[in-house]
């Protein structure tokens, strides 16, 4: 099957874009395709942060919001709706991968409308984390534990009437996909020098894998657990190093420091939990990736990877953000970072379509190795639901560039990297 050659520059990103490892972890013997989550998911339910918010900030007291332009601008009818982009997050790209419609944020939704959603909800909250004091310095938000209480109303008040029968329910649910992308603003908002960072790790994992147990018992089988982000190689965090634009590397051993913990913790928790799977994927490695060989020193990636493209001009300063009055660039494809503190569509694509790519071209392995692409495979063809995603896509994301050059040169640069 062959893509239109005006989308073929667009299309090479997405298999120089597979800069992340992706590690699939088994409680049981299950079958191949179960575990690598090749299979139809009847639902996607979504706990996180800003990286995932799909709205529900807006609906909350805080200064935290999103839910005004420029934001959203590339996002379908233009219209801001809380995301924490120009565009869709790596959520949303899940829910196409999968067929599923984009998860709604739960804060937005009536009752009615949850007595009749089945497909998914979104209960991620811009500033929050794991720790219930994370965020509340500026306002409302909703803490992973929060945000599992609301998953148990949704099932209590919701799902128990869609589903007659215990049977019903426990189906859905264990045929459900359960996404986790949180725990960065712990660090960002409680985490100082004088605090050991082991200790400081074992304690937002103990809490972390406690909110993974509740959901468990809930009944969620299959986890999709995004590592947090590599803070150090951040707009807010560039902008103050030196040399400017080299990553804070001290700040990304602290991050390094609860990711491999986290991974372990998966490890050993297969043999805890029944029947369950997790998919853990890493988001920090893809981050790194995108900025070129060496993340010590500032990028030389053709693709802005230092300054966000709201504010287009950037003071650098540790609390400056994208506002209402803020002037966006105008290619923010061209981009990593739209605001200080998030990624771009065109990252969060780049980020999705790698996850699925080196996915499906990896063996079951188990919680002791890496997975990886074997060199065949960096470039086979992707499968058709993957064709059908990137060319839905890649006209949108390609088209609002004014030159495929840039994209081509980016990839070039990208496929360097290996």
């Amino acid at each position: 099957m062959e893509l239109p050659s005006s989308l073929k520059p667009c299309f090479l990103l997405l298999f120089v874009s597979c800069l992340l490892n992706v590690s699939t972890i088994i409680s049981q013997s299950l079958k191949q395709e179960d575990v690598l989550f090749g299979g139809n998911f009847q639902a996607l339910y979504v706990i996180g942060d800003s990286l995932v918010d799909s709205g529900n900030n807006n609906y909350l007291s805080t200064k935290v919001k999103s839910n005004f332009a420029p934001y959203g601008s590339d996002f379908e009818g233009g219209k801001p709706t809380g995301r924490f982009s120009n565009g869709k997050t790596i959520a949303d790209y899940i829910a196409i991968y999968y067929g599923l419609p984009l998860a709604p944020a739960y804060m937005g939704l009536s009752e009615g409308q949850k007595n009749n959603i089945s497909t998914g909800i979104n209960y991620a909250s811009a500033s929050c984390g794991v720790f219930p004091a994370t965020g509340k310095q500026l306002g409302e938000c909703l803490s992973m534990d929060v945000q599992v209480n609301y998953f148990k109303e949704t099932i209590d008040k919701n799902l128990k009437k869609r589903f007659k029968t215990k049977q019903e329910l426990s189906k859905h649910l264990a045929k459900s996909l359960f996404m986790i992308a949180i725990g960065i603003n712990d660090y960002v908002f409680l985490y100082n020098k004088t605090i050991d960072p082991n200790e400081f790790a074992d304690k937002l994992l103990h809490e972390y894998m406690t909110q993974i147990q509740r959901l468990q018992r809930l009944g969620a089988r299959k986890f999709f657990i995004n590592n947090l982000k590599p803070l150090g190689c951040y707009p807010n965090t560039l902008a103050r190093n030196v040399p400017s634009g080299s990553c804070n590397e001290g700040a990304n051993l602290l991050i390094s420091i609860f990711n491999t913990k986290l991974r372990k913790a998966l490890a050993h928790f297969k043999e805890k939990l029944a029947y369950t799977s997790f998919l853990y994927s890493d988001y920090f490695k893809f981050m790194l990736g995108l900025r070129g060989p060496s993340s010590n020193q500032a990028s030389s990636n053709l693709m802005d990877s230092t300054s966000p493209c709201c504010p287009s001009v950037y003071d650098g300063g540790q609390y400056t953000s994208c506002t209402p009055d803020s002037i966006a660039c105008k290619v923010p494809d061209s981009h990593i970072f739209f605001d200080p503190f998030h990624p771009t569509q065109m990252a969060n694509f780049m980020y999705a379509i790698g996850c699925f790519q080196e996915r499906r071209f990896s063996s079951l392995l188990l919680p002791s190795h890496r997975c990886t692409i074997s060199p065949s495979h960096r470039h086979a063809i992707t499968p058709l639901h993957l064709f059908k995603l990137a060319v839905t896509e890649l006209p949108l994301l390609c088209s609002s560039s004014p030159s495929r050059r840039h994209l081509t040169l980016a990839t070039a640069r990208l496929h360097s990297i290996w």
